[in-house]
This record gives structure tokens, C-alpha cells and sequence, in this order.
């Protein structure tokens, strides 16, 4: 997972969101761990317009990697 690529959210939001929202978004910055290096979590610009900071990437699906 990289800037720019465009992900896809795998699960549900509950209550939080309007359904059908929040589905797609583009990842606008990655948080990794300094020790392990792993990405952790990254900044997400989703398809609403709402932006989540440092969104948990386990949930996470690239579609489309921008390189």
C-alpha cells in the first residue's frame, strides 16, 4: 500500500455511516512502525469526501496501486 493507490473498504461500518458510503477511498499518507517497518495504518480519502487519519489497514483492499 502506497500514496495514491485506490482501496477498497472490506466490512461494515454499523450505525457510524450511511450505507453505501465510505466504500472506495485513496490512501493519502501510510503510518509504518519504526521497528518492524509494517504499515500500520494510513490517512484515507474516502469517495464521501470524509477523510479518516491513521484508519487501520487491516480492513483495507488495494484495487487499483498508483506506481
Amino acid at each position: 500500500m502506497q500514496v495514491g493507490d485506490l482501496i477498497k473498504f472490506r466490512g461494515t461500518w454499523g450505525d457510524t455511516v450511511t450505507p453505501g458510503e465510505r466504500q472506495t477511498g485513496v490512501v493519502m499518507q501510510v503510518w509504518t512502525n519504526g521497528w518492524s517497518g509494517r504499515i500500520q495504518s494510513a490517512d484515507i480519502l474516502w469517495d464521501n469526501a470524509d477523510i479518516s487519519p491513521q484508519f487501520g489497514v487491516a480492513r483495507l483492499e488495494v484495487v487499483n496501486e498508483h506506481r
